[in-house]
C-alpha cells in the first residue's frame, strides 16, 4: 500500500472511530431584544439518539442523572459582554430542576430548552435562564408556544423578570478533535501524491 493510500485509510478509519464512539458538541446563539444574546455548548453522550428530549425525570429534584446531555454551558451577554455563565448539565448531571433540551441533530433544531446560569450554586444568587416553555409573564406555557425568553431569577424572592427574547436559537455542530485529525492527515496525502 503506498503512503498516500495508507494515510488516507488512516484518516478515513480514524473519523469513522469517532464518529463511533465520540460525543457530539453543538454550539447555539441568538441576539435577543434590548442588547442581550446568548452562547452556549451542548455535549451529548456518545449513546445519545440523533432526537431527544432531556428532562428532569424526578421534578422538580435535583440534583439528577441525565440520560443524554454530557455538558450544557450557557452564557448570557449584555451589548457583547458577558454578564453571567454556567452550566446547567455537567459531567451528565444537572443542578437545574427545570432542564429542557428538546434536540434534532439531524436538522440542528432546539425545539424545547430551558436552561440557566447557576451550576451547582444553590445560594440566594441570581441568576439568568432561558426557556421556551415560560411566556413573558413567567407563567409556564407548552414547549414551543412562546419565544425563547430571557429571564433573571432571585431565588431569595423566588420571583423572575422578563429581559428579552427571540424567536429561534442557532445551533452548529462542532467537528470531534478526531474528525479534525483524520482531516488533517488528507492534505498530507495529497502533498505526497505529487
Amino acid at each position: 500500500m503506498s503512503a498516500r493510500n495508507f494515510i488516507i485509510a488512516l484518516a478515513t478509519t480514524v473519523s469513522l472511530a469517532a464518529a463511533a464512539t465520540h460525543a457530539d458538541f453543538y454550539q447555539f446563539n441568538s441576539t435577543l431584544d434590548n442588547g442581550y444574546s446568548v452562547q452556549g455548548v451542548i455535549e451529548t453522550r456518545a449513546s445519545a439518539p440523533a432526537s431527544f428530549i432531556e428532562s428532569n425525570p424526578n421534578f422538580p429534584d435535583a440534583p439528577f442523572a441525565t440520560q443524554y446531555v454530557e455538558w450544557l454551558h450557557l452564557s448570557v451577554l449584555r451589548f457583547g459582554s458577558t454578564i453571567a455563565e454556567g452550566f446547567s448539565v455537567s459531567s451528565s448531571v444537572s443542578y437545574d430542576p427545570f432542564l429542557r433540551v428538546g434536540f434534532d441533530s439531524s436538522t440542528l433544531n432546539l425545539s424545547s430548552f430551558d436552561a440557566q446560569t447557576r451550576g451547582a450554586d444553590t445560594g440566594p444568587t441570581p441568576y439568568y435562564f432561558i426557556s421556551n416553555g415560560v411566556d413573558p409573564s413567567y407563567n409556564p406555557v407548552e414547549y414551543g408556544t412562546t419565544a425563547f425568553n430571557l429571564f433573571i431569577f432571585d431565588p431569595g424572592t423566588s420571583s423572575a423578570t422578563y429581559l428579552a427574547s427571540t424567536i429561534s436559537l442557532t445551533v452548529t455542530a462542532i467537528p470531534a478533535p478526531a474528525t479534525m485529525l483524520a482531516f488533517a492527515l488528507l492534505p498530507a496525502a495529497r502533498r505526497r501524491q505529487r
